[in-house]
């Protein structure tokens, strides 16, 4: 299985100290001002359907990737089947087919949240041409599988602000967060110089740390007093421990889900 997914650029660049936030980089600072279409980033693992025109087999991203046993036997039951090799042969015949995807749900990355393990179609290129995201969707329909859920259209600015907005996942029970979005232009693909679909991410995360989300720590009475932006379900200018700064201060995105339960 040769052709690998090409791996995902950030949207931002990012300074040497406290990996600060200087910008957008480029080529997406040029095209910032375009109409985007964002995907939700799904939290899991990358994985790679492959029909080379008689057979189907799986992998990881690359080739040297390990998948979880769980995943590993879910893929085999879902796609190594007579009914589903007919089903390729019908749709795909002997064109070369990479269907790309993320495998999710309990005991990968930390997808728990999104309940069982399951698998979502993001990308799919047939004898080298990558489809647009409308025939992505049919053609995952067809299979009976499910396709990431665009959820954002707009310039980059917006798409910044939509994620710092801190949404939910779509995907599973509810309730797990959405990690963020993969950007593409909309209504057109365009490719760098050396033919690689040009496509960001945004992750929440990032701006968790530094940028449009901000929190501050000052000692007050012997304890603490945090102020986090935006809202993220807990009051402001209320005491916290020692713990509680600390956890904030090494990583913030593990401190707001133990904050949401402070009332």
């Amino acid at each position: 299985m040769e052709k690998e997914y090409q791996k995902i650029g950030n949207v931002f660049e990012f300074g040497e100290r406290y990996r600060t936030i200087l910008g957008f980089i480029e080529p997406f600072k040029s095209l910032k001002d375009l109409i985007w279409q964002g995907t939700e980033k799904i939290d899991g693992t990358n994985i790679r359907i492959h029909w080379d025109g008689h057979n189907i087999t799986f992998a990881g991203r690359t080739n040297n990737a390990d998948n979880p046993k769980e995943l590993s036997n879910y893929l085999t039951k879902l796609f190594l089947t007579d009914e589903m090799e007919y089903v390729f042969e019908q749709i795909f015949g002997e064109k070369e087919t990479y269907i790309f995807g993320e495998g999710f749900g309990n005991k990968i990355q930390s997808g728990g949240d999104y309940g069982e393990i399951g698998f979502i179609v993001f990308d799919i290129n047939i004898d080298g041409f990558d489809l647009k995201r409308s025939d992505v969707d049919d053609i995952a329909s067809r299979l009976g599988l499910p396709s990431v859920p665009v959820r954002f259209e707009g310039t980059l600015d917006e798409a910044k602000q939509w994620v710092a907005e801190h949404h939910m996942s779509l995907l599973g029970n509810g309730e797990h967060e959405a990690e963020g979005l993969v950007l593409v232009p909309k209504d057109v693909q365009l490719y760098d110089n050396k033919g690689k679909m040009i496509k960001c991410k945004c992750k929440y995360r990032d701006m968790l740390k530094v940028g449009l989300i901000k929190w501050q720590i000052l000692s007050l009475d012997f304890g603490w007093e945090i102020t986090l932006f935006p809202d993220m379900n807990i009051k402001e200018n209320k005491k916290y421990n020692m713990k509680t700064a600390l956890l904030i201060s090494i990583r913030p995105e593990w401190a707001e889900k133990y904050l949401k339960g402070v009332k």
